[in-house]
């Protein structure tokens, strides 16, 4: 009974004391929890705002990945800065910088909002993505021989590897033990550490070349899928060769509704620009084909339309007895990037004869195959992509380059 007493400070000389000692204890555990809760409303307005600023800033990117503007991806995130006025991407243009701030009004101190602005920032740019590969098949079902070579075929890969997405257990075949022909033991070769990396196994002569295969590898994505494919505005429509030439006689860029080249024996030069072929190109002949800082694309006929079920595409065919030059562009949309051959085209294309063709540039047929029948022709180049490779004949030699290459430019969040 006298502790009871006294805890209401009915006891003699200790009137009060537990009291005062409760009320401050309770005042301790209210202003913990109070600024407990506060700091969880700051940091969930936090994470709010950085999930806000980080989707502002890769659709920005986005809208950049498709070639958009600047202004257009200001508009696309809001608040915005192009290009990045802080971090590592400073006045990088192809990066969106965003940055949201906002008063939180807490729930402990909700007059002192002023004083507690939550700030994000999110930066998020289109970049290039080396992937490494002198070749790739990109087909991804259950195709055998999607990469193959015969015993005339030649292959010499430096600076990267190949890789096969066929899931067929002899997808990739090698026919060439590299001991005899003309080319003795260097008929197959990659340049050490570069392997052939498959999703299912290869066949062959792979381990007798000294060739690291690495099977059961993941399949690789189309490093260029919905890759901007150029418009026809302001370029002229060629109906005939003739109408697009210069006064040198030199091909000009324009939308081709005639084959590019003809298969005739007169020398033919590509002035620089854009060269959209809506009936194919075939340069066999006797004399050469050059052109500089140009960029080849191959599509169906009725380009820019929708292709329909059917489209009507035609074959790129080079082949000849003499020297045939071509280099990509080296800035722009398509910087590095020789041949593309619009996806609703399965057409292949064939490179054979007796002459030399030499590509700087990445040549890109997703949707077909690759033939290289050459007897002997030489293809001398950057990188080739296509859904199929077949090598029957012939002596290949790329050096994969960044430099040289076409990087595929991805949206990402870098910061």
């Amino acid at each position: 009974m006298n502790a009871f007493r006294r805890f209401f400070g009915r006891d003699d000389g200790e009137s009060g004391q537990a009291v005062v000692l409760f009320a401050i204890m309770m005042l301790a555990l209210l202003f913990a929890v109070g600024l407990a809760i506060d700091a969880g409303q700051l940091y969930s307005a936090k994470r709010a705002q950085q999930e806000a600023a980080d989707a502002a800033a890769f659709a920005a990117a986005v809208v950049l990945y498709q070639q958009g503007t600047g202004a257009d991806a200001i508009a696309a995130a809001r608040t915005v800065y192009w290009p990045p006025i802080s971090g590592s991407y400073i006045g990088n243009i192809k990066h969106v910088e965003v940055e949201i701030t906002r008063q939180v009004k807490t729930s402990l101190v909700p007059a002192e909002a002023a004083f507690n602005p939550v700030r994000a920032r999110g930066v998020a740019g289109s970049e290039p993505l080396n992937n490494g590969y002198a070749i790739m098949a990109l087909d991804r079902g259950n195709t055998c021989g999607a990469f193959n070579t015969q015993s005339n075929g030649s292959v010499q890969l430096y600076g990267g590897g190949i890789l096969v997405n066929s899931t067929c257990t002899s997808f990739a075949a090698q026919n060439d033990q590299g001991t005899g022909g003309p080319c003795a033991s260097n008929c197959f070769y990659i340049e050490s550490p570069y392997p052939l990396d498959v999703n299912g196994y290869a066949t062959g002569h792979w381990s007798d070349l000294g060739i690291t295969v690495n099977s059961n590898h993941p399949q690789v994505s189309d490093p260029f899928a919905g890759f901007p494919k150029p418009t026809v505005s302001g370029l002229p429509t060629c109906n005939s060769l003739a109408a697009c030439q210069d006064g040198s006689g030199n091909q000009i860029p324009g939308v081709y509704s005639v084959n590019l080249g003809g298969a005739g024996n007169t020398d033919m030069v590509l002035n620089p620009g854009i060269y959209i072929l809506k009936n194919g190109m075939d340069t066999a002949g006797n004399h050469d084909v050059t052109g500089n800082n140009v960029f080849i694309f191959n599509t169906y006929s009725t380009y820019p339309a929708a292709p329909g079920v059917s489209p009507n595409c035609h074959q790129i065919n080079l082949q000849g007895n003499a020297t045939s030059t071509l280099s990509a562009q080296t800035t722009g949309t398509w910087a590095n990037l020789l041949v593309y051959q619009d996806p609703a085209c399965s057409v292949a294309m064939e490179i054979g004869g007796n002459g030399t063709f030499i590509g700087t540039g990445s040549i890109y047929i997703p949707s077909a195959q690759f033939v290289f029948d050459g007897n002997p022709s030489s293809l001398t180049g950057s990188q080739l992509i296509a859904r199929t490779v077949n090598i029957q004949n012939g002596n290949i030699s790329i050096n994969y380059n960044p430099v040289t290459t076409a990087q595929p430019i991805l949206p990402r969040l870098a910061e």
